[in-house]
């Protein structure tokens, strides 16, 4: 009775669905349709290969085709063709390393090719796949299991397993276990023939081997095979490009050798390595690791008490940076050449590199921004992908469906109801991916507003050091240097995290007040206050809210006093927030516009925006209640800002 009459209302339902239900089950029909004529085995391996091709240098046109050849496998039923799909998707994510949506894809490539298709190319190829997945995700045993799995093919899928590549695969999954005997014993289960192997794979086996070597302290032999990795390549007359498999493999080596080098500390035979690596990478015109090698030359030599060498190098190295396309290189080499000019009283020279310094950290800000964009546009693709898969197969049941008979009527009410239940998964995750591309793009806005703080921060302590520096007091200037190379440390170690720990934000703080106060020592004294309740290990603040209201404060406030003003700074807990109440007993606000020039009004409204909004962005991605509050003391003197800071514990994502 009860089934009976279920099966009424949910005929009922149908019958009286609304109009919008009906288009959009004709819409999925007709994509399954468009698919389905198109169904033939040539047109879905055209389409692979043709993004097989383009994965590389172009993976959105890559996607697209992938897009036609698995909406085609999936309408004519053709499980080989999906799991060839799925497979070329994984490996388009692994290229843009984005793992977590290439062990998914690679799963369902298995699942697909597991069912029939396990002497094929391609199964092999995606066992191989989840192996480097897993590897480079840091889960060994599961790495280790799909390489083994994909080594024992070989005697049923000849002449597509390489054996010898896995061997190195292996070798390295035990290496990174620090298993080295087991490394080892694999790397010389590698059986290379001259006339067959070629001269990049010999260079990555010796490579391996030198690798291992080291990390069992015998650098008799590190050397030696070191030494025939760059023989075996300079015979071939094949240099490593900086982005090939050799030329990755080299670098990781003399780094793995280099750091047993120094564990050890033997400076000269690492001085030794690095410059021999130099030579090698000259000749394959690898500037950036010639620049980078420097710098650990400069680091070394350092601490052997060999400043000037140190110097010469650093000073190299920056000359190379500067005609190399490698913004991040070039801040890590003059962020190091500023800090030795800083400890060597060089003052002027480091004032030069700390600029050359803050406009690199400029340019890799956005080239990271442009790389995250580029990669949030193929996640977003590949989202896109999985729906029209979905609504292919959602169309080829509804085809089904339409061509049944009035006896299977019951069936298609139950068809209906599936539909109903995949539409609203779908709608419940297309909500939730558009959600989750919201706060990444909010978050992405924060780090941006973030890192346009930075630039003009370095920029306003630098010319605090001109000030001194033009009225010839050199000590002061030394002094303030000094104290100046440890705040930028401190803020440009934080510089890409939303929150800090309020201890590290108060020693920023404290080292900033104490550079201003060294300019202005004649206009103000300041204090610094921390209630006994404030735990400062534990709790975590935004970096660098808090010091455009000092800067305020002592820029348009204090120094334009006739007499010595005071400067509080106070930290209290109200409640579940963290106040940070400023207060100043300078000219007060509506004096201080009066004497501001035009360029001063612009610069000053636009950092006060910048703070609103990242204020408002964190509210709205932490669900949190930041605010600032700001009173005058008196019609014509004082100032009090009031701060409020939600007090968390850990940030550790959404």
């Amino acid at each position: 009775m009860y089934l009976k009459i279920a099966i009424l209302f949910l005929a009922a339902a149908a019958l009286f669905a609304p109009p919008g239900y009906a288009q959009v089950k004709e819409k999925k029909t007709e994509t399954y349709k468009r698919y389905k004529s198109r169904s033939t085995s040539n047109e879905t391996s055209s389409l692979l290969e043709e993004a097989r091709q383009l994965k590389d240098t172009d993976p959105g046109a890559a996607l697209n085709k992938v897009e036609d050849a698995l909406a085609i496998s999936i309408a004519e039923q053709d499980g080989f063709g999906e799991g060839k799909s799925y497979l070329l998707l994984g490996e388009i994510n692994m290229g843009i390393r984005e793992w977590k949506l290439a062990l998914e894809n690679l799963n369902r490539a298995l699942e697909k090719l597991a069912n029939g298709y396990t002497h094929s190319g391609e199964y092999y190829l995606t066992l191989k796949g989840l192996g480097t997945t897993h590897l480079t995700s840091g889960n060994y045993n599961d790495a280790l299991s799909y390489f083994q799995k994909a080594l024992g093919l070989n005697s049923k899928v000849s002449g597509i397993v390489d054996h010898n590549g896995l061997q190195l695969d292996i070798s390295e999954v035990y290496y990174q276990m620090e298993q080295y005997d087991a490394a080892l014993k694999a790397v010389d289960a590698i059986r290379l023939n001259g006339k067959v192997t070629n001269a990049s794979f010999q260079s990555q086996v010796e490579n391996q081997k030198a690798k291992i070597y080291a990390r069992m302290n015998d650098l008799e032999k590190t050397k030696d095979h070191y030494d025939n990795s760059l023989n075996t390549l300079r015979s071939s007359k094949n240099v490593a490009p900086p982005s090939s498999e050799e030329g990755k493999s080299l670098q990781q080596a003399k780094e793995e050798i280099a750091d047993v080098l120094l564990d050890q500390n033997r400076y000269d035979d690492e001085i030794a390595l690095r410059n021999q690596a130099i030579v090698y990478n000259l000749e394959s015109n690898n500037l950036s690791e010639v620049t980078k090698d420097k710098v650990a030359i400069s680091k070394t030599l350092v601490a052997k008490g060999e400043t000037v060498a140190a110097l010469k190098e650093l000073e190299d190295a920056a000359a190379m940076a500067d005609t190399i396309n490698d913004p991040k290189q070039k801040a890590q080499t003059y962020l190091a050449l500023a800090d030795l000019y800083d400890k060597n009283g060089m003052n002027r020279q480091a004032l030069s590199a700390y600029k050359n310094y803050s406009v690199a950290v400029s340019e890799t800000e956005k080239i990271r921004e442009s790389d995250v964009a580029e990669r949030s546009t193929l996640i977003r693709r590949q989202h896109e992908i999985e729906a029209l898969t979905r609504d292919v197969s959602i169309g080829q049941r509804e085809e089904t469906i339409q061509q049944a008979t009035v006896s299977r009527q019951l069936l298609v009410i139950y068809g209906l109801v599936a539909i109903l239940i995949i539409i609203s998964v779908t709608s419940y995750f297309i909500y939730k991916n558009a959600l989750a591309s919201k706060v990444a793009n909010q978050l992405l806005a924060l780090k941006s507003l973030r890192s346009q703080m930075n630039p003009h921060f370095i920029f306003n302590a630098l010319n605090s050091v001109n000030h001194f520096i033009a009225q010839q007091d050199e000590r002061t200037a030394n002094k303030f240097l000094s104290e100046f190379s440890q705040l930028m440390r401190l803020v440009m170690e934080h510089s890409q995290e939303d929150f800090i720990p309020f201890q590290k934000e108060q020693e920023i703080l404290s080292l900033y007040l104490k550079l201003e106060h060294y300019r202005f020592r004649d206009k103000f004294d300041y204090s610094i206050e921390v209630d006994a309740s404030v735990n400062s290990e534990s709790i975590e603040v935004p970096p660098m809210l808090i010091q455009p209201y000092i800067e305020n404060a002592v820029w348009h406030g204090l120094r334009y006093k006739d007499v010595k003003g005071k400067l509080s700074l106070r930290f209290h807990q109200e409640d579940k927030d963290l106040v940070v109440e400023l207060t100043d007993d300078g000219i007060g606000r509506k004096r201080s516009a009066e004497l501001k020039t035009e360029n001063q009004k612009k610069h000053n409204s636009t950092g006060l925006k910048n703070i609103q909004e990242r204020l408002g962005i964190l509210n709205r991605v932490y669900k949190s209640s930041y605010r600032v509050a700001v009173e005058d003391l008196s019609e014509s003197a004082g100032t009090r800002v009031r701060i409020y800071l939600p007090i968390t514990k850990r940030h550790n994502g959404l």
